[in-house]
């Protein structure tokens, strides 16, 4: 019965964790949405590739996002025609590059630039990867086609536009009481199409979390691959948002330096309230690729430094 109530406290400390920084990525995406054009977005996107990808991967430093909302400001990023190029990579590094979490990572590990730049590096890479593997799709051919709801939103609005005039709320003529009436009920609408897979992924994660023994974690500290391969998994299972991970990562002291790395590299762009939203949004084919992507080069990563003595 206290396992029970252990579980109990941990999906709902999971879910109230996450769920403001879901709410703050709704808001977002309904903001460009509904106040940013589609024109204005693109003009702060480069015309070649390699700029789009690092305009991509740096765009986290000016908008920082968790990953917990991370997915409703990509789609609404693609909405408006930002190329996958610029969108994905943002989507994937965002959650690490950014002040926030860099600031946190170097105070949970007592100054140490090193796994700060390591971090870095294991997320910019997977991220670089994705965004030049899927930059030449176009930005609605990533997502799977609009919800019922969605589509229903859209005929919603279009009622309102012949009704108060056009109602995206881009400047053309819609008032700002339209405005704000349009970024609450798109901020509204995303956070609960999204919210129940944040409920899913809370429920599992503290299933793993209480029911997981200690022993079997200790298990994996003999030998590095395992080390590597099981901080990941629990990273994976864990669910923590990145702005907390690094301290949750200092606290497994008997496991090298590489594997916290990794842990807190794969939490951020691959975990159990991210995998669901990635098939909600993305085609299959994408959703996937989001998902092993970045798994197998973390790993990787991790060997290959693990050999190296970090």
């Amino acid at each position: 019965m206290q396992d029970i109530s252990i579980f109990a406290m941990a999906a709902t400390s999971i879910f109230i964790e996450a769920a403001p920084f879901l709410l703050l990525g709704s808001f977002i995406g309904a903001v460009i949405e509904v106040l940013v054009s589609e024109e204005t977005l693109l003009r702060f996107v480069p015309s070649n590739r390699a700029g789009q990808v690092a305009a991509g991967l740096f765009a986290g430093m000016l908008l920082p996002t968790c990953e917990c909302g991370i997915v409703p400001v990509a789609k609404r990023l693609l909405l408006k025609n930002v190329p996958p190029r610029s969108a994905i990579p943002y989507m994937m590094a965002a959650p690490v590059v950014n002040p926030v979490v860099l600031g946190s990572t170097l105070f949970a590990f007592q100054g140490d630039y090193t796994v700060v730049a390591l971090r870095v590096l294991m997320v910019i890479v997977p991220a670089t990867i994705l965004g030049f593997v899927l930059g030449d799709a176009s930005p609605r051919d990533v997502l799977k086609p609009q919800p019922i709801n969605l589509q229903r939103l859209g005929e919603l609005e279009e009622k309102h536009s012949h009704d108060h005039g056009h109602g995206c709320g881009c400047g053309c003529g819609a008032t700002d009481d339209n405005k704000f009436k349009a970024v609450i009920y798109h901020t509204g609408a995303e956070f609960m199409s999204m919210g129940r897979f944040l409920i899913f992924g809370a429920i599992v994660a503290a299933g793993f979390k209480t029911f997981l023994p200690p022993e079997i974690l200790d298990m994996f500290t003999a030998h590095g691959w395992l080390a590597i391969t099981g901080l990941m998994v629990l990273a994976i299972l864990l669910s923590i948002c990145s702005e907390a991970d690094a301290f949750v990562a200092a606290s497994f002291v008997s496991f090298p330096v590489t594997a916290k790395v990794a842990f807190m590299a794969i939490g951020p762009m691959v975990d159990l309230k991210l995998i669901p939203m990635f098939f909600a949004v993305f085609s299959k084919r994408v959703a996937g690729a989001l998902v092993v992507v970045p798994t197998v080069i973390v790993y990787a990563m991790a060997l290959i430094m693990n050999l190296g003595g970090q």
